[in-house]
């Protein structure tokens, strides 16, 4: 099992933040667009358990490259961030995956889609993330094997935040699927489960 640590914000200047963390020692890596495809359910409530599902879609902007992992995220594990169990494996054919779920009476919500470039200092990566019709945002995670570790690297990235000009006042524990769900009003009342297109959603955003 694998605990994600992880924090995130609003970002106010995104060129101003790249340069911030090329100053703290963060290298960059590879630009991708994700898609991500959320899944709820009568026989599991994953919003009231605060947990997640997912099928991500992945595309290297550099290379062309696609991959596609599977997700389950548990429940938040403090009041301070985003820190959750997370357990992910790659999926070769995510249709073929999409239409299990489906077929066993899980119901896809409309995906999240946004551009992502990834950075990365030591053990810890920091991906700034453009979201459709919410904007610009910065995650820091950090991945750790057992629940002891959490604190001391929840430690250390509040330390990089600092060091960004940030503070934990400006982060938040909502995902990017629940800011769209308030946003939108086909999410807010339930029309994803109506077969409401992904551009339809989106275009009235």
């Amino acid at each position: 099992m694998s605990i994600e640590v992880e924090i995130k914000l609003k970002i106010r200047d995104k060129n101003r933040l790249i340069e911030s963390l090329r100053d703290v020692g963060f290298q960059q890596g590879d630009l991708v667009s994700e898609s991500d495809i959320y899944y709820t359910s009568r026989h599991h409530d994953f919003e009231k358990l605060d947990e997640a599902l997912r099928i991500r879609s992945i595309q290297n902007l550099s290379t062309g490259e696609k991959s596609s992992v599977l997700t389950f995220k548990g429940a938040k594990t403090d009041k301070r961030s985003m820190t959750r169990k997370e357990l992910e494996t790659e999926v070769g054919d995510p249709k073929i995956a999409r239409e299990v779920l489906e077929s066993i009476g899980f119901t896809p919500v409309p995906s999240v889609e946004k551009e992502r470039q990834h950075f990365y200092m030591q053990n810890i990566t920091a991906c700034v993330d453009r979201v459709k019709n919410l904007g610009d945002y910065l995650e820091l995670e950090k991945m750790v094997d057992v629940e002891e570790e959490k604190t001391e690297a929840l430690q250390e990235l509040e330390e990089v935040l600092q060091r960004l000009g940030y503070s934990m006042e400006d982060t938040t524990r909502t995902s990017y699927l629940s800011m769209l769900m308030k946003h939108n009003h086909h999410y807010r009342q339930g029309k994803w489960a109506q077969n409401i297109t992904r551009d339809e959603v989106f275009d009235e955003a």
